[in-house]
């Protein structure tokens, strides 16, 4: 056979090997893809018996009314601990250590710290409530799902918690896919307004489960008045909540509220 021909009968087998590798490269790839599309996961809160973490909880309001503004910056930090499990319901421990407040209305200041609560005349009043909350302990419980059952504090100190700083919303009863979604019940306001919140799993890496929060604020009409959109991560091993990134908006009458929330 020509020389040259050997040649190219062995460049064409050279290329024809390269293919098929790209080939099995390709379907391994795809079936590997959808075997992970397809996983389901049962998101169940599973916290660390004992196990103390700490957290920080900011958030930043401001609200235009009646022309005119108010801005206020919150942040508190505090340590959470299971005590127990109880009737499928996780008992917590939870101890506010630091409450820092800043605010400004229309020009006028003012500020409170937990650490230095006798800084100003304004900032000592402001401690006969706050004082109440740091290094009391306050009774958390939640069941499985995150949803919180019952809060009880000493008397006086109203904890300014509620089922957002956890867990953001229930999580599905049913197992769940990357892409999959669920809603969370409606939570009903003094007001009447109602917030209906979309879930949506969207990534599962080595740090946990990544989850996108959209919704709408409606009236009891059913006419939207806002919005709540941004995203939570939940421990791999606990489902409990790492991180939150949530903005809300509300236009009502002559209120126009915003608020961002952050939580790590």
């Amino acid at each position: 056979m020509d020389k040259n021909l050997l040649s190219q009968f062995s460049k064409l087998n050279s290329i024809r090997r390269k293919l098929n590798t790209v080939f099995l490269i390709v379907v391994f790839s795809s079936i590997a893809l959808s075997v992970s599309a397809q996983k389901k996961y049962t998101l169940r809160i599973n916290p660390e018996w004992k196990k103390k973490t700490t957290q920080k909880l900011s958030t930043v309001i401001n609200l235009e009314l009646n022309g005119k503004k108010i801005v206020t910056d919150l942040t508190m930090k505090f340590h959470m601990t299971n005590t127990a499990k109880k009737h499928k319901l996780y008992l917590f421990d939870v101890i506010c250590t630091e409450i820092k407040l800043n605010a400004n209305a229309d020009g006028t200041t003012m500020s409170y710290d937990s650490k230095n609560p006798r800084s100003n005349e304004l900032s000592k009043q402001m401690h006969l409530t706050y004082g109440k909350l740091t290094n009391s302990v306050i009774k958390l419980s939640l069941n499985e799902l995150g949803s919180v059952s019952r809060i009880t504090s000493r008397e006086g100190a109203d904890f300014p918690f509620d089922k957002t700083i956890y867990i953001v919303t229930e999580l599905p009863k049913q197992a769940i896919g990357i892409g999959e979604s669920w809603t969370s019940p409606g939570e009903k306001e003094q007001s009447g307004v109602v917030t209906e919140t979309k879930m949506t799993l969207t990534e599962v890496n080595e740090q946990g489960y990544k989850i996108n929060v959209a919704g709408k604020i409606v009236l009891p009409d059913k006419k939207q008045v806002g919005y709540i959109r941004g995203f939570c991560v939940l421990d791999k091993k606990t489902c409990m909540t790492k991180i939150i990134e949530l903005t809300s908006e509300t236009t009502l009458l002559d209120r126009k509220l915003k608020t961002i929330t952050k939580y790590n």
